[in-house]
This record gives C-alpha cells, structure tokens and sequence, in this order.
C-alpha cells in the first residue's frame, strides 16, 4: 500500500516536471515560431498518467487537458505560417494515435486483469469467494481494523457427507449452492462469504462487536434450516454449525484455529448451533 503510494506520488512529479519541461521549452524556442518536436515531449507524462488511471475516463480527460494547453499556447504566442500550422495538426494526430493506442492496450490489459483476478477468487461451484482470497482478505481485515478486531465464524454443513451418500454428489452440490446463497442473503453489506472447500464457509465480520457478529451467525443457522431443498421429489433437511471467535492480537492461523475450535464445539455438543470461542 504504501509502496503504491510512494510510486503514484514519484510518478506525479515526473509528470510535472516532464509538462513544466516542455512548456518551458516550447515558449523559450518558439519565440514566435512553432516547433512540433518540444510539443511531442507531452506525450510522455499522458502515458505515464495512463498507466496510473487505466480508464477511458482518465485519458479523455488527460487528451483534453493536453490539447487546451497546447493549442491555447500555439494561439496566443505563436506565428506560424500555413505550412507550421500543417506540422502542428498532423504532429498533434500523431501524439493523439500514439496516445489512444496506448490507452486502449492499457485498459484492455487493466479489463483482463481484473477478469482473471476475479476467477482465482471465485468458488466456480457456489459463485462465493474462495480460500485464496480468505487467506489475502484476512490479513487485509487484521492490518485495516485496528480499532474494532474483526470477527471471524466458522460454518459447516451437518452430516453433509451423509447427504452425498444418499442422495448423490448432484444433490450435494445443489445444496452447497442453495447454502452459500442463504448464507450470502443472510449477511449485512460489509460482510464477507467464502467457501473454504467442501461444506465448509467462512464470514469476516469488519468493525463488529461481538453481539452483532452473534447475531449474524444466528441469523446464518435460522436461514439455512429453513431453507427447502427438494431433489427427485424428496426433502432434504440442511443445518448448520458454526465457531465465532474475534481476533485478539494473535498471528491469522491461530485467529482461525480459535474459530475452528469453536466450530468443533459446535459441532460435538449436538449440532445445528452457534459455539462462541
């Protein structure tokens, strides 16, 4: 985060130093005179502002921002004949194909990234977060929530493997689907739901007080053993058990070992409840 910032603030110098340049340069030469090649030097902060913001708002903004300085410029100080005022137009053509090109490779790049970004974050079977992001998320959680801890609960399925062997690995997955969707509906906007694998979910609670979090994990279990599962015209009963524990300065794999003993605890004492650690 911080080396982000230092980049973008590094970054914003050159640019002003690169503009503040070729300004500088245009209205020392000119003296009167057009000169395409100082204006071409522009072209260098524009791409290095496309590369910061990756949109298309961004280099819209940075094109129209170029070419009022630069033409503002050319018509009050410039004097340029017929033939100058063709180097300007074509040279400003040029910087203009040079600069979108670049912008259009650029946000394209920004588009996939963030396409596969989201694929090696998404539980392919219930569309949830997986355990990739849960891991990069946590540390996230415990480094950004110094004033409240967050809260993390453990959630699995009851006798889930019961349920596949009676059923069918079609029904099982059918209610991993209908089950990280309640789970899903259950939670406030700042919640986040990931299946860890198998019948396995987890929840990050950020700024939350442990009453609140209780409240959410109950809300989870009510949910859930509502919720109506029929496959081939047969009701299948779902519960679910889960651990909370929040997170007491420990390292991230004892914050969810804590959880976890919970849920074991849950899961012991006669399932379809919620164990605080």
């Amino acid at each position: 985060m911080k080396e982000g910032r230092r980049m973008k603030v590094w970054s914003w110098l050159f640019i002003s130093f690169i503009a503040g340049l070729t300004v500088a340069l245009d209205l020392w030469i000119i003296q009167g005179r057009h000169v395409p090649l100082i204006w071409a030097l522009f072209i260098i902060p524009c791409l290095v502002f496309i590369h910061l913001y990756p949109t298309w708002k961004a280099a819209v903004c940075i094109g129209l921002f170029f070419s009022s300085i630069k033409y503002g410029i050319e018509l009050t100080i410039g004097h340029w004949s017929s033939s100058e005022a063709i180097y300007l137009i074509g040279g400003s053509i040029m910087n203009a194909a040079i600069f979108y090109t670049a912008a259009f490779f650029r946000v394209r790049y920004e588009v996939v990234l963030g396409e596969l970004r989201k694929l090696t974050h998404v539980d392919a079977l219930t569309g949830l977060h997986n355990r990739r992001f849960f891991e990069e998320h946590m540390i996230k959680s415990v480094d950004e929530n110094k004033k409240i801890p967050p809260l993390l609960i453990l959630l699995d399925l009851d006798h889930f493997k019961k349920i596949n062997d009676t059923h069918g690995h079609v029904c099982g997955d059918l209610v991993l689907k209908k089950a990280g969707g309640v789970i899903r509906s259950s939670l406030r906007a700042s919640d986040v739901v990931v299946r860890l694998g198998g019948e396995e979910f987890a929840v990050v609670c950020s700024n939350t007080q442990m009453e609140e979090g209780i409240s959410v994990a109950d809300r989870i279990i009510q949910n859930v053993e509502k919720l109506n599962v029929v496959y081939k015209e047969k009701q299948v009963a779902v519960t679910i058990s889960a651990g909370i524990a929040v997170y007491e300065g420990e390292d991230i794999q004892g914050f969810i070992d804590k959880a976890d003993r919970a849920l074991y605890e849950a899961k012991r004492s006669g399932r379809n409840r919620l164990v605080v650690s």
